[in-house]
């Protein structure tokens, strides 16, 4: 009949959903001694070592996709650290892979926005850094930048420019703080 509850896991066990339920309900009593131990049998039971490994493979290999905006990317990106709630990976290795897995373009737009190097910031500063990117550019018109690769630098036109550099400057402004 489930295990007896605890101030800190009737949080847990008021989250679960479905088949989850019911594992927490099918637990022999006082088989949890901790939240802990709550934690180390949900993991092992959803997140087996195999599923893990599939799970961390995909943070560890991920690559923009060729029409994938700034956000996207990093949504995407957010959503698979999200689906393996146990990778056990550093946030410097999280911001370091998505940060190489991105397109050349989209790192030279990270660069300018930091004013110098982008990893060279510390890991908050990288992290909001990444946010705020990311937030102004799904707030504005993305297909010229998802068009960027594609087109020759001289076919750009002047107003295009301009307004990419007036967005870069603001960035710049807002992070120099």
């Amino acid at each position: 009949m489930g295990s007896p509850m605890t101030p800190s896991s009737i949080p847990f066990s008021n989250s679960l959903r479905h088949h989850a339920i019911a594992w927490y309900d099918r637990l022999p009593t006082n088989s949890i001694h901790s939240f802990d131990d709550m934690i180390r049998k949900f993991l092992s039971k959803y997140f087996p070592p195999s599923m893990v490994t599939k799970l961390r493979n995909e943070i560890t290999k991920f690559e923009q996709k060729q029409h994938e905006s700034l956000f996207e990317a990093w949504e995407h990106y957010k959503l698979s650290i999200d689906r393996c709630p146990n990778h056990n990976m550093l946030l410097v290795t999280q911001i370091d892979m998505f940060y190489n897995g991105l397109k050349l373009s989209h790192r030279d737009t990270i660069n300018a926005a930091t004013g110098g190097t982008f990893m060279q910031k510390t890991l908050e500063e990288c992290y909001e850094l990444i946010e705020n990117i990311t937030a102004h550019h799904n707030h504005c018109d993305t297909s010229a930048i998802r068009d960027e690769t594609s087109r020759n630098i001289s076919s750009t036109s002047t107003t295009e420019s301009l307004e990419v550099v007036r967005q870069l400057e603001m960035m710049n402004k807002i992070f120099s703080r």
